[in-house]
């Protein structure tokens, strides 16, 4: 084998080997849970700019700062109707559903320069709560 070649393959397995070493290193460490996760802003921004987000948020809410406040508004509809959170799925297209109701009905806030849904809104305030 001729030197140039091997240096090629050996650079080429040593790239191979690196990406999922480095990627695995770099992965984002936010909870999947669904009430405290806001994914369409999750694919944007990172853990500490959301948790800002929600600190912001709690201080222009000063009724909403509190975790228990939080959850109950998060698993409550707009006509009272209230799940159970039994299961990460039922409470994701819960959400879901929520946050596409919101945008339709024009129930959203603008926090530290980012236009919301109350309960995206919401979302990052509940995970402000939580330690990095």
């Amino acid at each position: 084998m001729k030197r140039r070649t091997f240096i090629l393959t050996a650079a080429a397995v040593a790239t191979i080997v690196a990406i999922p070493v480095v990627k695995y290193g770099c992965r984002h460490t936010m909870t999947h849970d669904p009430l405290v996760r806001p994914d369409v802003l999750a694919r944007f921004c990172d853990e500490e700019t959301i948790r800002e987000i929600g600190m912001r948020y709690r201080s222009q809410v000063p009724g909403e700062n509190k975790k228990e406040r939080l959850v109950e508004l998060l698993l409550t509809d707009d006509t009272g109707k209230k799940i159970s959170p039994s299961s990460d799925s039922v409470v994701s297209d819960w959400i879901e559903q929520k946050i596409q109701q919101e945008f339709k009905t024009e129930k959203m806030v603008t926090v530290a320069g980012w236009i919301l849904s109350q309960t995206e809104a919401r979302q990052c305030a509940l995970l402000s709560f939580s330690e990095n």
